[in-house]
């Protein structure tokens, strides 16, 4: 007469280690080298009290990255949008006008300092500039 010992599976260690697994192949995936383009919204923020936007030559700002995916994850999960702080961006000698262009070093510049949302490797930027009309507020 044989006992019979009853199988019992421990499905606790096979899910712990398929998520284990799981986690690994995603910390390798994402520490490799990468290119995304994203075409980002422009909003134009902190415009003076005393002037209205009337015009905005591009609203939508392609930007290319090649960096890590690590680095690249807060812009995929963010809204695809860049907010450009008019305060922030423009030179004095800029303010002072309506019609005014943002260049490319400094548009390159403000997205670089925006380490939070943004990497560091910057590979290009589409369209190099983008203009600005302004107009007085009448009150």
């Amino acid at each position: 007469m044989s006992i019979k010992i009853p199988k019992r599976r421990n499905y606790a260690v096979l899910l712990t280690c398929f998520l284990l697994a799981l986690f690994a192949w995603f910390i390798v995936k994402m520490s490799g080298t990468y290119t995304a383009t994203y075409k980002l919204d422009v909003v134009i923020t902190n415009i003076p009290h005393d002037k209205m936007l009337v015009a905005l030559s591009d609203s939508i700002l392609t930007v290319s990255f090649e960096d890590k995916g690590l680095s690249l994850l807060p812009i995929e999960l963010s809204a695809k949008k860049i907010l450009i702080d008019y305060n922030e961006i423009t030179s004095s000698y800029q303010k002072k006008h309506d019609n005014i262009c943002l260049q490319e070093k400094q548009l390159i510049k403000y997205i670089k300092n925006q380490q939070h949302v943004f990497s560091d490797n910057l590979k290009s930027i589409q369209p190099e500039r983008i203009c600005l009309q302004l107009k007085d507020v009448s009150n």
